[in-house]
Protein backbone atom coordinates (compact mmCIF):
# COMPACT_ATOMS: atom_id res chain seq x y z
CA UNK A 1 0.00 0.00 0.00
CA UNK A 2 1.47 2.81 -0.96
CA UNK A 3 1.69 5.75 1.33
CA UNK A 4 -0.22 9.10 2.18
CA UNK A 5 1.05 12.18 0.70
CA UNK A 6 2.23 14.96 3.31
CA UNK A 7 -0.47 17.15 2.50
CA UNK A 8 -3.27 14.85 3.15
CA UNK A 9 -1.57 14.24 6.63
CA UNK A 10 -1.36 17.14 7.66
CA UNK A 11 -5.39 17.76 6.29
CA UNK A 12 -6.34 15.10 8.40
CA UNK A 13 -4.61 16.39 11.28
CA UNK A 14 -6.00 19.61 11.36
CA UNK A 15 -9.57 18.12 10.07
CA UNK A 16 -9.36 16.53 13.35
CA UNK A 17 -7.95 19.66 15.55
CA UNK A 18 -11.14 21.23 14.18
CA UNK A 19 -13.53 19.15 14.92
CA UNK A 20 -12.55 18.34 18.17
CA UNK A 21 -12.37 22.49 18.73
CA UNK A 22 -15.73 22.66 17.73
CA UNK A 23 -17.13 19.91 19.90
CA UNK A 24 -15.61 21.94 22.79
CA UNK A 25 -17.05 24.80 21.75
CA UNK A 26 -20.19 23.25 21.20
CA UNK A 27 -20.47 21.66 24.58
CA UNK A 28 -19.91 24.82 26.16
CA UNK A 29 -22.55 26.78 23.85
CA UNK A 30 -25.31 24.16 24.94
CA UNK A 31 -24.13 24.09 28.50
CA UNK A 32 -24.99 28.45 28.85
CA UNK A 33 -28.15 27.69 26.97
CA UNK A 34 -29.19 24.83 29.42
CA UNK A 35 -27.99 27.13 32.01
CA UNK A 36 -30.22 30.10 31.23
CA UNK A 37 -32.80 27.26 30.54
CA UNK A 38 -33.18 26.63 34.34
CA UNK A 39 -32.99 29.39 35.39
CA UNK A 40 -35.86 30.87 33.45
CA UNK A 41 -37.98 27.63 34.33
CA UNK A 42 -36.58 28.18 38.18
CA UNK A 43 -38.41 31.69 37.64
CA UNK A 44 -41.36 29.81 37.03
CA UNK A 45 -41.02 27.23 39.56
CA UNK A 46 -40.84 30.05 42.24
CA UNK A 47 -44.86 31.26 42.33
CA UNK A 48 -45.95 27.98 42.03
CA UNK A 49 -43.99 26.75 45.26
CA UNK A 50 -45.57 30.00 47.11
CA UNK A 51 -48.69 28.87 45.48
CA UNK A 52 -48.84 25.33 46.79
CA UNK A 53 -47.79 26.82 50.25
CA UNK A 54 -51.02 28.90 50.21
CA UNK A 55 -53.29 26.13 48.63
CA UNK A 56 -51.92 23.63 52.00
CA UNK A 57 -52.86 26.35 53.99
CA UNK A 58 -56.12 26.67 53.08
CA UNK A 59 -57.02 23.28 53.04
CA UNK A 60 -56.23 23.05 56.53
CA UNK A 61 -58.25 26.11 57.57
CA UNK A 62 -61.21 24.70 55.42
CA UNK A 63 -60.24 21.30 56.88
CA UNK A 64 -59.92 21.82 60.69
CA UNK A 65 -62.20 20.25 62.87
CA UNK A 66 -63.89 23.10 64.31
CA UNK A 67 -65.43 24.89 61.29
CA UNK A 68 -66.63 21.10 60.23
CA UNK A 69 -68.43 20.98 63.55
CA UNK A 70 -69.98 24.52 63.28
CA UNK A 71 -71.62 23.99 59.43
CA UNK A 72 -72.42 20.75 60.67
CA UNK A 73 -74.32 22.24 63.12
CA UNK A 74 -75.64 25.77 61.70
CA UNK A 75 -75.91 24.62 58.20
CA UNK A 76 -76.90 20.79 58.18
CA UNK A 77 -78.77 21.18 61.77
CA UNK A 78 -76.50 18.51 63.49
CA UNK A 79 -76.81 18.08 66.74
CA UNK A 80 -74.44 16.69 69.74
CA UNK A 81 -75.52 13.31 70.87
CA UNK A 82 -76.64 12.66 74.61
CA UNK A 83 -74.55 10.66 76.18
CA UNK A 84 -75.96 8.37 78.28
CA UNK A 85 -74.49 5.42 80.99
CA UNK A 86 -74.98 2.08 80.50
CA UNK A 87 -77.40 1.60 83.19
CA UNK A 88 -80.00 3.79 81.66
CA UNK A 89 -79.78 2.07 78.15
CA UNK A 90 -80.06 -1.28 80.02
CA UNK A 91 -83.67 0.17 81.81
CA UNK A 92 -84.47 1.90 78.58
CA UNK A 93 -83.88 -1.18 76.67
CA UNK A 94 -85.96 -3.20 78.91
CA UNK A 95 -89.02 -0.64 78.82
CA UNK A 96 -89.02 -1.23 75.13
CA UNK A 97 -88.78 -4.93 75.82
CA UNK A 98 -91.32 -4.97 77.93
CA UNK A 99 -94.05 -2.95 75.49
CA UNK A 100 -93.35 -5.75 73.15
CA UNK A 101 -93.00 -9.06 75.34
CA UNK A 102 -95.25 -8.32 77.94
CA UNK A 103 -92.27 -9.86 80.33
CA UNK A 104 -89.73 -6.97 82.36
CA UNK A 105 -86.26 -8.58 81.91
CA UNK A 106 -84.05 -9.14 78.93
CA UNK A 107 -83.87 -12.69 77.69
CA UNK A 108 -79.96 -12.12 77.74
CA UNK A 109 -79.58 -10.15 80.93
CA UNK A 110 -82.29 -12.28 83.10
Amino acid sequence: MAELPRWIKIFLVALVGLSLIFLYLWQGWRVIYLQQRISKLDEKLTPLRERKKQLLLDKARYFRYERIERIAKERLGMVEPEIKKKTEKKEQASKVWSTKTGSGSLPCCS
